[in-house]
C-alpha cells in the first residue's frame, strides 16, 4: 500500500487514522487548522482531523516557530501493532517511506502546488478536498486536496496587465515582504475596502490562495511609476524571490517579471504569483 514521497523539509504532514496511536518520537501539531500555535503530542486521537504536523520546529528569522525537519528519524505509530514511517533528510528535502502494508503515503496538492504529505494509517480515507474562506478574500486548503498532481504547466516568468489590476498569491508557506529600489512603494492588501500596508502573509491551513494586493495605498493609483522590486522570503532565507513591477504610466500597464528565485515553485499565472516550497 505504501510508497515514498519526497517534499520540502519545511512542508508539514498530516496523520490520518481511525485508531488511536501512540507516537514515538513526540510530534508537533497545530492546535487548529487556522491557529499558528503548536503543541507537542505523544498520541494521536483516532478519527481526528489531520492538522499540520511535523517532527521538529525551528524559530525563523522573524521569531516565529515553523516546521523545519533538520534530521532523519523513524516515526513509530503504535496501535494494536507498531508501524514505522522512515523520514530521511537530504539537504532541503525529506523522503517519507514505509514498508508497512497499513500505511499509505501520499502527496496532497492544491492550486497546482504541493500542500502537504499525508500519512494514512490502515487505509483511512481522505474526506475530499476541504477549503475554508478566510479573511480578506483568502481561501485556505484545510484538508485532503488532490493526490499526485504535477506542477502547473501554464505558469510564466512575466505578465503584462492594466495598471488598475491587483495582484494575488498562491503559496504553501509563510511569506515575508520587503521592497527594493523604490522608496515610495510598499506592499498593501485590500482589507475591509481599504489598502492596508502588510509585511507578511502568515499561512493558515496547508496552502492558501487569493487576496488583493497593490504597491501603494491609493486605490486610484495602485503602483508607483517606474520599476519596483518586491522581495519574498520564506522566513529562513532559503526560498526567496525577486518580483519586478514595471509601471508604464503612459500606456497604463504594469509588467510583472520574476527576475530571480530559489523556491521550488515561483511563477506567474497572469496576475497571480505562485510561490511554494
Amino acid at each position: 500500500m505504501s510508497h515514498q514521497v519526497t517534499a520540502s523539509n519545511k512542508l508539514p504532514f498530516a496523520l490520518l487514522s481511525m485508531e488511536t496511536l501512540a507516537l514515538e518520537p513526540e510530534l508537533w501539531t497545530r492546535t487548529s487548522i487556522t491557529d499558528p500555535t503548536w503543541k507537542k503530542v505523544s498520541s494521536w486521537q483516532g478519527g481526528s482531523m489531520g492538522t499540520p504536523t511535523t517532527t521538529e520546529l525551528k524559530t525563523n528569522n522573524y521569531n516565529m516557530e515553523s516546521p523545519y525537519i533538520s534530521d532523519s528519524t523513524s516515526l513509530m505509530l503504535t496501535g494494536a501493532n507498531t508501524n514505522i514511517v522512515e523520514i530521511k533528510k537530504d539537504a532541503g528535502a525529506v523522503t517519507y517511506s514505509s514498508t508497512s502494508p497499513k500505511i499509505l503515503i501520499e502527496e496532497n496538492w492544491g492550486w497546482d502546488i504541493m500542500a502537504y504529505v499525508s500519512l494514512r494509517f490502515d487505509a483511512q480515507k481522505n474526506q475530499g478536498e476541504q477549503r475554508k474562506n478566510g479573511e480578506h478574500g483568502v481561501i485556505y486548503l484545510t484538508g485532503a486536496g488532490e493526490a499526485s498532481r504535477s506542477k502547473s504547466a501554464f505558469g510564466t516568468d512575466f505578465f503584462e496587465m492594466p495598471n488598475d489590476r491587483y495582484f494575488t498569491f498562491t503559496t504553501n508557506t509563510n511569506m515575508y515582504f520587503s521592497i527594493e529600489g523604490n522608496s515610495t512603494a510598499a506592499i498593501h492588501m485590500m482589507q475591509n475596502d481599504k489598502l492596508v500596508k502588510v509585511e507578511n502573509r502568515i499561512l493558515e491551513g496547508f496552502a492558501s490562495h487569493g487576496g488583493r494586493y497593490a504597491l501603494s495605498a491609493n486605490q486610484n493609483n495602485l503602483y508607483p511609476s517606474g520599476i519596483t522590486t518586491l522581495l519574498i522570503n520564506d522566513g529562513f532565507s532559503e526560498s526567496t524571490a525577486k518580483i519586478q513591477f514595471n509601471h508604464n504610466t503612459e500606456n497604463k500597464t504594469v509588467k510583472i517579471s520574476i527576475t530571480a528565485h530559489t523556491a521550488e515553485v515561483c511563477e506567474l499565472r497572469e496576475s497571480e504569483i505562485a510561490f511554494a516550497l
